[in-house]
């Protein structure tokens, strides 16, 4: 305790000075924690983000032969057919496939019309997307495929194109439907099909990059009906558990290319992606990300601790005279040391503890805040700063190895300090 109160009272001797380096380390305490959560929602939010739709999936298309094999000669196509899905289905490490189809046409109501074509699929399409439908609609249902029906879902923007009377569309906030269409027609190329559901906003992206928003859905079977003699636009496969997804992607490229006497050399004939092991690298770079936010607060953290030793090396001049009684009367070098290291973590603490406990509301406020609408904050997955216990464990250890460093020279230089030298200074 004697020693407490006299660290205190050294203290209190640069209440000036250590006022406002305990202000300068509680800035950098808010720097470093705030840009840590701020960069891990962002990681966050671009995670859920690209882990949505298609994300987890492997996406096998046909492609263009680049050499003469077999059957195919430089440059010819190889169309994917809706038979294809049972080969891929069958392989033991596939746990679901589901086929698209893409129908190039264009799809209007009235004199206004949306950029996307529509994506002709079956009705487990939803499920392995993931995606949701709005209230007062429905996904298709197995009668649509049985009977061939000419009907259609919209994403919201989508419908919102078709549908909207206000035509300045808004690229900041999302667009707004004043009225609920389903029920009413639009034209498939010349083909009127009738509106059965809108599906609910989301940032996902489907086929070829395709955001959730702006899809448009058609029953697969009516596709067919249309195009009897038209080539899939890809195969959409679901690995199961545990399983190596290379090996996923090599096997159904292999089944593929026996079936259409291509080679499995051709690279550009059968090609799959695989958008999981792709986030990969964009995990790797929001990691980077984030390390150079935290490195940044560090810097912040870093002038904070030229603070503190200022003020320690003012203190160890100041209190030279009382160093050398204490050495005198039995002090060792290495208790005046762990004295002075002592005092600079106890104002890395104050000042980071105050430094928390302000990052912690304003988190909270930030979290708080409306940004649900925003096209931007939409489309990065809807990130909010998050304060995880490894963050907080982070800046801890950053505040406590900041402080050590900025006590150890002044410490040292305390600690050499001769006794009879010391009881001569003035």
């Amino acid at each position: 305790m004697f020693v407490i109160r006299q660290i205190f009272q050294e203290m209190a001797a640069e209440k000036l000075r250590l006022g406002l380096t305990i202000l300068a380390v509680v800035w950098a305490t808010v720097c470093i924690t705030v840009m840590l959560a701020a960069g891990e929602g962002l990681r966050q939010g671009l995670i859920r983000s690209s882990e949505s739709g298609n994300g987890k999936l492997i996406y096998l298309t046909g492609g263009y032969a680049t050499k003469d094999f077999g059957r195919f000669s430089q440059g010819e196509q190889l169309k994917l057919k809706p038979e294809d899905i049972k080969l891929i289905r069958a392989l033991p490490s596939v746990k679901r496939a589901e086929p698209s189809a893409l129908w190039n046409a264009n799809v209007t109501h009235g004199d206004k019309g949306t950029w996307q074509s529509p994506l002709a699929v079956y009705p487990s399409y939803r499920e392995l997307m993931g995606f949701d439908m709005a209230p007062g609609g429905r996904w298709f249902n197995p009668m649509d495929i049985k009977d061939q029906r000419k009907v259609i879902v919209l994403g919201q923007s989508a419908a919102y194109l078709l549908f909207s009377d206000n035509d300045d569309f808004n690229w900041i906030d999302s667009p707004k439907l004043t009225s609920n269409p389903v029920g009413k027609t639009v034209k498939v190329g010349n083909e009127e099909f009738t509106l059965i559901g809108l599906l609910k906003s989301g940032s996902s992206y489907i086929e070829n990059g395709i955001p959730l928003d702006y899809a448009v859905f058609i029953p697969f079977s009516t596709w067919q009906r249309f195009n009897p003699n038209a080539a899939m636009n890809a195969i959409n496969i679901e690995p199961g558990k545990n399983v190596d997804r290379i090996v996923v992607a090599q096997k159904a490229k292999q089944l593929v290319a026996r079936k259409y006497g291509a080679s499995m050399e051709d690279d550009q004939l059968i090609q799959t992606q695989d958008l999981l092991l792709r986030q990969k690298t964009m995990g790797r770079f929001l990691i980077g990300l984030q390390s150079f936010l935290g490195i940044i607060g560090l810097v912040t953290l870093g002038v904070a601790g030229i603070g503190i030793a200022n003020v320690m090396y003012a203190t160890v001049k100041r209190a030279t005279r009382d160093i050398g009684i204490r050495m005198a009367i039995g002090a060792t070098p290495g208790d005046i040391k762990r004295h002075y290291l002592l005092q600079a973590l106890l104002t890395m603490t104050i000042g980071g503890v105050f430094g928390l406990l302000l990052t912690f509301g304003l988190v909270e406020l930030l979290q708080s805040l409306p940004f649900d609408g925003n096209v931007i904050y939409d489309e990065l997955g809807k990130p909010k700063p998050e304060l995880s216990t490894s963050i907080v464990l982070v800046v801890i250890l950053a505040l406590g190895l900041v402080g050590i460093a900025a006590a150890w020279f002044p410490a040292n230089r305390a600690a050499s300090i001769m006794p009879l030298e010391a009881l001569q200074n003035e």
